[in-house]
């Protein structure tokens, strides 16, 4: 889902809210099955371009985890965070805002390539 989709479920558009809650109840049946596959959750890490800039994305996902005792600070994650832990205080699992650098990856691979 891309940002400017999420744009679109602020102007009440129909159709964009049933692609959103179709997207966030994806991403949260995708985290459950990681979350019995690894045994529970130490981590929530949101990266790239919806997971750095989607406000009401990471709110929606972090969302029904309160009995692993996941609690989001919703002012910090509304201040667009970047390379920060934006759980409160007491949350037993941490979650992340991590600045993807596709390009410096891209670039490193490209390096030894050349090499």
């Amino acid at each position: 889902m891309r940002v400017r989709a999420v744009k679109l479920v602020s102007k009440n558009n129909a159709r964009a809210h049933l692609a959103f809650e179709m997207y966030i109840h994806r991403l949260r049946s995708a985290i459950g099955a990681m979350l019995a596959s690894l045994g529970g959750l130490d981590v929530l890490v949101f990266t790239a371009g919806v997971g750095e800039n989607a406000v009401l994305v990471r709110k929606k996902a972090c969302e029904g985890w309160e009995f692993l005792q996941l609690q989001l600070e919703l002012e910090k994650n509304k201040s667009s965070p970047q390379d920060e832990d934006i759980a409160t205080p007491d949350s037993a699992v941490r979650i992340l805002v991590v600045q993807a650098q596709e390009d410096w990856a891209i670039a490193t691979e490209c390096w030894q390539q050349l090499r």
